[in-house]
């Protein structure tokens, strides 16, 4: 094999390479925004970070109803047909407004409902619900532009909108959170889409014309029932996903305690910070390329490539952060937060089943088998959550993480049974 040309032509090394290096960087922002969040607001504060993180989570698919991973796929088998992409991006814009309506009727004249279920009766934070209501428009354009990026992989503009974003957000974070406490830091991640709608504005706005017709919106909605098919699975799984991370936030707060609540809010933060290096592979080349494969053989091929080229880099850094785990926390945290190390293990060992698994299963994205994907990630939620209930008296919030990596065992086990015909055993067609 010529090496060198292997390099240069590899679009799976080059995306992981550039993200390699976005996520040296938001590692060194995030090392400053989380130390902020830990002097100023404390793990009760993170805690609460954690929920209103959630709730944006939500939005960011809620607000196109769910269609990403949709979009990206239709984008990419259509990125040369004018017409097709017009009703594509048409139809998605309908839903946006669609979404946008729903959402600001719910966060703005239930805000109080919201407030007591996300940060509890003592809390008094309406006003965040009451301007993510007029946010959700700009996280809808994020979602539709970013799924445009993600089905054209261009990784490097990729790279620049998020570095961008990543140094405003930690300028803003900072200055509210250190101004105005907790308050400031609910606000200021309440605004980052914002920031996001800003960096799309600068780097992309003019090629992102070349795709989408701005006198053709909302003339069309010839996409909905295909895009729809992905709406369902998406919003039931990402609401779950995040309604269970409060649930179980709750949980700690009441068998634990608040603190240990925020000790496990910033080991999923960390999680996040240096999953990051994975996850946009998934949908800059994982889900385009999948939705092109015809045949088992590629898929197997395919899968065999992403494990021999990524899984050596992710088990060496899990071995790092493992090792120096309690210099990242001192970095990251406080002294305070050294209580968190022993979750670190359970946690680790939990994303690299995720991982493996992920790749397998993102065939059931670009594929359109719904059911498979809404059975198996509902059944990793459940399971966590159950699990949870269960270790966590026995061996307290080191149960959460536990119960972490045991749901990503039985995910895979589940998802290599499913999967048997399409990647074990002889070349198989695909629909």
């Amino acid at each position: 094999m010529n090496i060198p040309r292997f390099i240069k032509n590899n679009l799976l090394f080059k995306i992981t390479s550039a993200n390699a290096f976005l996520v040296a960087v938001r590692m060194g922002f995030s090392l400053i925004t989380q130390k902020i969040f830990a002097i100023y607001v404390g793990a009760d504060g993170i805690a609460q970070v954690g929920d209103l993180k959630n709730i944006i989570s939500f939005l960011e698919q809620f607000s196109i109803l769910g269609t990403s991973n949709g979009l990206v796929k239709y984008i990419a088998e259509n990125k040369h047909n004018k017409n097709q992409l017009n009703n594509l991006f048409s139809t998605t814009f309908i839903f946006a407004v669609i979404a946008s309506l729903i959402s600001f009727v719910i966060l703005f004249f239930c805000s109080e409902l919201l407030n007591d279920f996300i940060f509890g009766t003592d809390g008094n934070y309406e006003y965040v619900f009451k301007i993510l209501s007029f946010l959700v428009p700009f996280v809808g354009i994020n979602a539709i532009l970013g799924s445009l990026i993600n089905s054209l992989s261009k990784y490097k503009l990729y790279s620049r909108l998020n570095l961008f974003a990543i140094v405003v957000s930690t300028l803003v974070i900072v200055i509210l959170t250190i101004t105005n406490g907790i308050g400031g830091a609910l606000l200021a991640v309440c605004i980052i889409p914002i920031i996001q709608f800003m960096s799309y504005l600068i780097f992309f706005s003019k090629e992102s014309m070349v795709y989408i017709n701005l006198s053709k919106l909302f003339s069309s909605s010839s996409f909905k029932n295909k895009l729809l098919s992905y709406s369902f699975m998406t919003l039931i799984v990402v609401f779950f996903i995040n309604v269970t991370d409060v649930f179980i936030r709750n949980l700690i707060e009441k068998s634990v305690g608040k603190s240990d609540a925020g000790y496990w809010t910033a080991m999923t933060s960390m999680s996040k910070i240096y999953m990051q290096f994975l996850a946009a592979i998934f949908p800059l080349y994982i889900l385009p390329k999948y939705s092109n494969i015809r045949n088992s053989f590629e898929f197997r091929k395919e899968v065999t490539m992403i494990y021999k080229m990524l899984l050596p880099l992710i088990i060496f850094g899990m071995l790092f952060v493992y090792v120096f785990r309690n210099f990242l926390i001192r970095s990251l945290y406080t002294e305070d937060f050294l209580a968190m190390a022993n979750l670190f293990r359970w946690q680790l060992l939990g994303d690299f089943i995720k991982f493996i698994g992920i790749v397998l299963s993102y065939q059931f994205l670009a594929k359109r088998q719904i059911g498979y994907f809404v059975f198996t990630e509902l059944l990793s939620v459940f399971l966590f959550y159950i699990f949870s209930v269960y270790f966590i008296n026995i061996y307290g919030t080191e149960g959460i993480v536990i119960a972490h990596f045991a749901r990503y065992i039985i995910y895979l086990l589940v998802v290599l049974y499913i999967m048997r015909n399409s990647f074990f055993g002889e070349n198989r067609e695909f629909n």
